[in-house]
């Protein structure tokens, strides 16, 4: 009995310490999940304060790069704005520019229009936009004029190079260098006078050796391609397949916790599965890119 006794005892004690342990872990585990959603709303908060950081950034940037443009084009007109560009056009190009903005609840592509003229002038790199459109194209603009320089042979140093960027609304675009690349086929097409075929599209940076460089959000910025009427799209080279993480969800006990998984996604299939037949190359140069751009060449 005395036995019988004892090991009653032990179980009830081994019991009420199970239950300890498990009401401890289920504590725990409530815990944690407290602590993972407080980290989350911080990184959230962060996030949000970086990227409205950045929009300021953009929107400063955008406000000194106007203002030295009317300066300059009143220097140069006498006071005049519009003095500039009577009878002094020696060339001009229009390109599609493949950018993203921050929407709020992520980044979306969008395709804007930049017409490039050259005009007799003293080498100087002018940017403007309608309506206000926030990016940054000024030293993408400085790097384009010198490949295309070095591309073409044309002596930029009596020519003002004026970009105006165009969109169908006011927008703060997040990533104004990939337009690099696009810029840059442009000038050369004002320079020999040739058009580029409105059907093909180009995202990346341009490089002072006139290689494309990477760039991000290229999945948004293909789809916004797509959705406007884009034929090709070029891609830096490395970039026809491009990493993205994917969201999975994983049961914890009661909880459910998430983890992102790498993953890569092929441009071409993305857009495929949107419903677009849209070829997409990867370029490794503005001459290659060019090849592409230029109407009439062979796709």
């Amino acid at each position: 009995m005395r036995n019988g006794s004892k090991l009653t005892t032990l179980l009830l004690l081994s019991l009420i310490l199970n239950a300890a342990l498990a009401y401890a872990y289920v504590v725990q585990l409530v815990r944690m999940g407290e602590l993972r959603s407080t980290l989350e709303a911080y990184a959230s908060e962060a996030e949000e304060l970086s990227r409205r950081v950045a929009e300021l950034s953009y929107r400063l940037n955008l406000t000194l790069s106007q203002l030295e443009f009317y300066k300059r084009v009143a220097e140069a007109s006498g006071g005049a704005p519009s003095g500039v560009e009577e009878g002094s056009a020696l060339g001009s190009s229009t390109v599609h520019l493949v950018a993203v903005r921050s929407t709020g609840r992520g980044y979306q592509g969008v395709v804007l229009e930049c017409h490039v003229k050259l005009l007799r002038g003293s080498g100087r790199v002018l940017v403007d936009t309608e309506p206000r459109i926030g990016i940054d194209l000024q030293s993408s603009l400085r790097v384009a004029v010198s490949v295309a320089e070095g591309l073409t042979g044309f002596n930029f140093s009596r020519v003002d190079v004026v970009a105006r960027v165009v969109g169908e609304e006011e927008v703060e675009v997040v990533d104004g260098p990939s337009a690099g690349a696009a810029i840059a086929a442009a000038v050369i097409s004002a320079v020999r006078g040739e058009r580029l075929n409105a059907t093909v599209m180009i995202t990346g940076t341009v490089n002072p050796d006139g290689s494309v460089g990477q760039v991000e959000w290229v999945l948004e910025k293909a789809l916004a391609a797509a959705e406007r009427g884009a034929k090709l799209f070029l891609v830096p080279r490395g970039q026809g397949s491009v990493l993205v993480w994917r969201v999975v969800e994983e049961r914890v006990g009661p909880f459910i916790r998430l983890r992102y998984e790498p993953t890569y996604v092929d441009v071409e299939w993305f857009l495929k599965s949107r419903g677009f037949s849209v070829e997409v190359v990867e370029v490794g140069s503005v001459r290659e890119a060019y090849g592409y751009l230029v109407e009439g060449a062979a796709s």
